[in-house]
């Protein structure tokens, strides 16, 4: 019974291990997308250009010099912006002929802007500082941090989607089959044990250092070797509905593992060893 147990505790570590590695495959071709669509710049776009909703305002905006100086080598939009950035833009940009108004300026040259969003924040905001521009600047300056947060969230969702059309694709040319990997681990031995040295290394590098951000793609690719995935025309059975069934079900439960993230199987994968490590509690001795 005892060995029963560690063995099944072992194909679950090698599960978990199979789904961290892959994770972490996945996390860095999510950033490598993400980098290469600009997907942070674009959020943050389209976030000022409904924060900015005046035309005039906007461009004055991207002009002022410290929005300017934001921008990438071949002009593409920044990717990050501080509130006091934001704030100070704002107020500079509001007349292009004042570019450090007093307050007067600015109640001034707000209260004359057409009717949108933007104005009623900034009038809003003159209010609650009265004569203090300190605060006006501050109270911008956090206006636009909260509407961040949300952005975040916003930018969150789509690097979700992403995640998971990654982790589905790379499921899918690796072939992490789930159900045919836990058959393997359970009729090998050896290969269990290799599984379980392999979580230790990995847990013992990860108290060092960030994995994901110490190993590269080919590195990660080298720690799943020992797992028995990939294509092999000898497994392809397509004339067999069960087999198709299977493997179906292999590939959406493995790419739905990936998609729950690193950390997850990192943490999951300590909790296998843990319980691995402490064993079977005895029975207490009859009296």
């Amino acid at each position: 019974m005892l060995l029963g147990s560690n063995a099944i505790v072992d194909v679950a570590v090698g599960l978990a291990l199979m789904f961290l590695i892959v994770s972490l495959m996945a996390t860095v071709l999510n950033e490598m997308v993400a980098t290469k669509l600009k997907l942070r710049a674009s959020t943050l776009q389209a976030a000022l250009k409904n924060i900015l909703d005046s035309d005039t305002l906007r461009a004055d905006f991207y002009d002022h010099g410290l929005i300017a100086g934001t921008h990438d080598a071949v002009g593409g939009h920044p990717s990050y912006l501080s509130g006091r950035d934001f704030a100070l833009a704002v107020i500079g940009s509001l007349d292009v002929t004042k570019p450090v108004p007093a307050l007067g300026d600015i109640k001034s040259a707000v209260e004359n802007m057409r009717d949108c969003n933007i104005r009623d924040v900034l009038l809003s905001q003159l209010a609650t500082a009265g004569a203090d521009i300190d605060q006006l600047r501050n109270g911008i300056a956090t206006y636009f941090d909260s509407v961040m947060d949300r952005v975040g969230g916003t930018y969150q969702r789509y690097l979700k989607l992403i995640s998971l059309g990654v982790g589905f694709i790379l499921v899918a040319a690796l072939n992490v089959d789930s159900v045919q990997v836990g058959k393997e681990l359970w009729k090998d031995a050896s290969l269990r044990a290799q599984m379980v040295q392999s979580g230790k290394e990995l847990l013992a590098a990860q108290k060092s250092a960030a994995v994901s951000d110490a190993k590269g793609l080919a590195d990660l690719e080298s720690e799943l070797r020992p797992i028995p995935i990939g294509w092999s025309t000898k497994q392809v059975q397509l004339d067999d509905p069960s087999w198709w069934l299977f493997k179906v079900f292999g590939l959406v439960f493995s790419a739905l593992a990936v998609s729950l993230g690193a950390p997850f199987w990192f943490e999951l994968l300590s909790k296998f060893m843990n319980v691995r490590g402490t064993g079977v509690k005895p029975k207490p001795t009859s009296s």
